[in-house]
């Protein structure tokens, strides 16, 4: 059995920007880390000429991904609450079409089931009168000669 999705990737599935900006996120994000340990370890080192060397051309690398990740996740923190609101202005057109379309179809199902009760229903008639009636009619059925012997 397939187990079911969380309805928010559901949701996010039919707005691919949307996984792409979380995907692209994720990837800067990769980046500033390895480049942030590269930081660190040379931080960590002796301070000599080449690894002071080393270290400030890593933190040159650094700054570019730390902005382009800063600046990614803030507008996903900004944009992803609007989003996730959002949600109930896309389903609730659909619910309230699913909730009309069942008032209708049980409305007409519950004047259909009237007008026939109407036409077969006998008042005064015991359940005894009209098993007996409907054991009749379907005698009457069996004894046409379209009707083909079991």
């Amino acid at each position: 059995q397939k187990p079911l999705s969380h309805p928010s990737t559901r949701f996010s599935s039919v707005f691919p920007s949307l996984n792409m900006a979380v995907k692209r996120r994720e990837q800067t994000l990769q980046d500033y880390k390895r480049l942030q340990s590269k930081v660190e370890k040379y931080e960590e080192k002796e301070r000599t000429g080449p690894v002071l060397a080393k270290l400030h051309q890593a933190r040159e690398e650094l700054r570019p991904v730390k902005e382009d990740f800063e600046a990614k996740n803030k507008q996903l923190l900004e944009e992803m609450p609007k989003f996730y609101s959002s949600r109930i202005d896309y389903f609730k057109p659909s619910f309230e079409s699913l909730v009309r379309a069942q008032v209708v179809y049980y409305t007409e199902m519950h004047k259909i089931f009237g007008d026939l009760t109407a036409q077969i229903d006998r008042p005064g008639w015991s359940d005894e009168q009209r098993e007996q009636e409907n054991d009749a009619k379907l005698s009457e059925l069996r004894a046409l000669s379209i009707v083909a012997d079991d």
